[in-house]
């Protein structure tokens, strides 16, 4: 198996980083034995390849959905919702700005010829309407379960779902707007329980389970939610 090794002053441990463009990378203490490293890269051998699978999967899928096609519709399964874009060409050189005219109507509007442009205010609208619905939401299901978190914020992570901090801030990608409501459900719930247990342990798991009794069913939805982003995104 293929990997490169990278020597962190700062690290303390053995750290195995995964990527779609660099493949895998071994980040390991200054000082480290280096002939231990195939040893733990062969105790990981079935975690990688799995990993590995799904970058070649994923860039299967996007070679036949190109960025630079701008979407005409934007389905959001976790809200119900559709909606349909108009670009319009004012003549402005640089701006672009994108308002919704009424519900299930968006308007990208200023220089639609940029395609990088456009992409940026869609993907802008979209944490706004992130913020807007999976917030109360993460509130609500907060309340009715008695957890209790810091904050929340809304970003576009490439790799996660979602996550929470140390100090119960929980961060929540705007892309799962476009799961079914059910996982999103879990994703948020699963976020909440970090909040009492910040690790996977068997306590972690026995916990989220009591919401979920078929988790590893949401597991293996939520790990395939990828295939329902689209390129543009």
């Amino acid at each position: 198996m293929d990997y490169r090794v990278r020597i962190s002053p700062r690290s303390r441990r053995v750290r195995l980083n995964l990527s779609a463009r660099d493949g895998l990378t071994i980040v390991v203490p200054r000082g480290f034995d280096a002939r231990r490293i195939p040893g733990i890269v062969e105790t990981r051998k079935g975690w990688i390849e799995k990993h590995l699978r799904r970058f070649s999967e994923a860039a299967r899928f996007t070679a036949g959905n190109p960025p630079d096609i701008l979407p005409e519709q934007i389905d959001l399964p976790a809200l119900g919702e559709t909606w349909h874009i108009a670009y319009r060409s004012t003549g402005a050189q640089e701006v672009v700005e994108v308002k919704a005219v009424e519900p299930g109507e968006l308007v990208v509007s200023g220089a639609v010829d940029d395609p990088a442009a456009c992409r940026s205010v869609l993907k802008r609208w979209l944490r706004r309407r992130a913020a807007e619905r999976l917030a109360p939401l993460l509130a609500r299901l907060a309340e009715e379960n008695g957890f209790r978190y810091d904050r929340v914020t809304i970003r576009s992570q490439k790799t996660r779902w979602g996550s929470c901090s140390a100090r119960k801030t929980i961060s929540l990608n705007c892309h799962l707007l476009f799961l079914p409501p059910d996982v999103v459900r879990y994703v948020l719930l699963h976020e909440l329980c970090h909040t009492v247990f910040m690790n996977h342990s068997d306590k972690f798991w026995l916990l989220l389970d009591g919401f979920e009794p078929d988790g590893k069913a949401m597991r293996r939805r939520m790990r395939a939610g990828w295939k329902d982003l689209r390129a543009w995104l």
